[in-house]
């Protein structure tokens, strides 16, 4: 079975699209959204629906949306998590005779589903943990420096991500093998894919995103963001640490004022969603479908990808 993937910019109207599109062909997202895999932070990563318990997974408009809500906000779920969780979640849609329609924005995520990536050693957890309690205790630059002893090409590459650095000591740590050296080994996509990318124009996709953040702000993401911390989360944890979070956490330690965390999460937003569409242009198997947001229309837009399948 040929599966879709359909991608685009940060406030692009993925979702609405995506769940348009599952009405039609009968299908179920698969959220591609690294930072929806996070419990507790639903305003700030906009999700949509709402959680179903008895289904154990988020539903919009009547369709199920897998991987949401599944780790804790001080977890890490690396593109390999993903692609191991998306095609077990693929497997179980197909068994239902429905058709899987992946969603979302994070382009490294698509590429490890669609592309492949290479076969790294199963995670030790005792081993993250470690590194873990070494990253809260000597920060970032610790890392980065026992990491360039043993492969200074990862190191360097992921000098900004305490993240990385950790999963590359880690494989180091098991496997004696560079991370690097590991990323040269031949990969392979998790199957057929017809992939589809919504395209705004800039500034009406940057004035989506302006109303966006101030929406979020509105709609209770900084009492969010204070739930999370009372729950013993800390303020650097991955799950905060993303888009919009952090900003909230200045906040709430009156290191900016609020008008001023609305302008900076929607300047970051801005600068995100431009990175996105320059990795995304990169691949040449996305099928554009222009958009405006004088005609946008979920429904036409699903309707008008539908029949170019």
């Amino acid at each position: 079975m040929v599966n879709i993937i359909l991608t685009g910019a940060t406030a692009s109207g993925k979702t609405a699209v995506g769940a348009e599109l599952a009405k039609i062909l009968k299908g179920e997202i698969i959220s591609a959204d690294s930072r929806q895999v996070y419990r507790y932070l639903d305003i700030g990563t906009n999700k949509a629906g709402q959680w179903d318990a008895e289904k154990s997974l988020r539903v919009y408009k009547g369709i199920p949306q897998h991987l949401t809500d599944i780790i804790e906000p001080d977890g890490y779920f690396s593109a390999g998590d993903f692609r191991k969780a998306a095609v077990s979640a693929i497997k179980k849609i197909e068994k239902k005779s429905r058709l899987p329609i992946i969603a979302g924005g994070t382009g490294l995520y698509i590429k490890a589903l669609s592309e492949g990536l290479n076969e790294l050693p199963e995670k030790d957890d005792a081993i993250r943990n470690e590194l873990k309690e070494m990253f809260e205790k000597h920060g970032a630059k610790y890392l980065y420096d026992k990491l360039s002893a043993v492969d200074a090409e990862s190191a360097e590459k992921n000098k900004s991500n305490p993240q990385r650095l950790i999963r590359a000591l880690e494989v180091y740590r098991i496997s004696g093998v560079p991370i690097s050296e590991w990323h040269k080994k031949p990969k392979k996509p998790a199957g057929e894919f017809l992939q589809f990318g919504l395209l705004w124009d800039k500034e009406e996709l940057y004035s989506n995103i302006e109303k966006r953040s101030a929406e979020m702000l509105k709609n209770g993401m900084i009492d969010e963001a204070k739930k999370v911390l009372s729950l013993g989360f800390k303020k650097d944890c991955p799950g905060l640490s993303g888009i919009g979070y952090s900003r909230v956490i200045d906040f709430l330690e009156e290191k900016i004022s609020l008008d001023e965390t609305a302008a900076l999460i929607s300047l970051d937003t801005r600068h995100y969603a431009k990175r996105q569409m320059t990795w995304f242009r990169k691949n040449p198997n996305i099928r554009w479908i222009k958009v405006s947001g004088r005609s946008f229309d979920p429904v036409s837009t699903a309707s008008k990808i539908a029949k170019s399948i």
